[in-house]
């Protein structure tokens, strides 16, 4: 890192293809090691998901401790002792309820206690299992804040889903998901939100990522950081493009930026 550039203070970090493989379904070792590392060194280690918290407890980054948790792609966010400190829900809930209701595509819809689904089909089942995630719960709903929704069809029949269901932002996270979320939001929002907690600036943060939703946090960060899985149209948002995950990406980078 250029000796003109202020040091970093905070790193926020993905899970899925970040901090836990999708082949080995586990932290890399050396990606553990970059972890205390951090610690150590008084750097801030944050976590920024789409996940849900409850989710994260069924993951193995959940015995590990972190300095805060940008859930939801940053509409629910947690400080270290997992007390909610920023809260952004949906505005516009009428057509996503209409969806979830009419029973025509499997919705998922993530409250503050939790997700749960209108229906279970086999897209369900195997998108659940590529993301090692247990099923949701299958409810009614009963009111209260929304700050997910999930639809599981594939892209080509999101167009409908598009048009009808608006003030939100949307992005597709596999070939049969596409999240929901208030309109503008990411997870840039909790990562700014943070930022303003805590004191920190722009300059002193790095982030790693390797999907679509970590493009607007790659590019905002002093340093953003493409894992070598990282698809082409995510790296062109990064600032650097180190190893894959299975080939100690995480802790080469922070080495390669004097961070640790």
């Amino acid at each position: 890192m250029p000796d003109s550039h202020p040091p970093i203070r905070a790193v926020f970090f993905d899970i899925d293809g970040t901090l836990v493989s999708h082949h080995t379904k586990s932290v890399p070792e050396t990606t553990l090691y970059a972890l205390s590392l951090l610690k150590s060194a008084g750097v801030k280690a944050v976590i920024a998901t789409g996940r849900h918290m409850q989710e994260i407890d069924f993951l193995p980054v959940a015995g590990l401790a972190f300095d805060a948790y940008i859930t939801l792609n940053g509409q629910l966010c947690y400080d270290g002792r997992k007390e909610i400190f920023f809260a952004n829900p949906i505005v516009d809930t009428q057509e996503i309820l209409r969806y979830f209701r009419a029973g025509e595509v499997p919705f998922m819809l993530a409250q503050q206690s939790g997700k749960y689904i209108s229906f279970i089909n086999d897209d369900v089942r195997r998108v659940m299992r590529e993301i090692s995630s247990p099923l949701p719960e299958l409810r009614s709903y009963s009111g209260g804040d929304i700050y997910q929704a999930v639809a599981f069809l594939p892209e080509e029949d999101e167009g409908p889903l598009r048009e009808r269901v608006r003030n939100v932002s949307f992005t597709r996270w596999n070939a049969c998901g596409i999240d929901m979320g208030p309109e503008g939001g990411s997870k840039l929002t909790g990562i700014v939100k943070y930022l303003e907690k805590e004191g920190i600036s722009r300059e002193e943060t790095m982030a790693f990522g390797d999907g679509d939703n970590d493009r607007e946090m790659l590019s905002f960060a002093g340093v953003g950081v493409a894992m070598g899985n990282a698809p082409d149209f995510v790296r062109r948002d990064a600032d650097y493009v180190t190893a894959d995950i299975d080939e100690d990406g995480v802790l080469l980078a922070l080495r390669h930026f004097g961070v640790v």
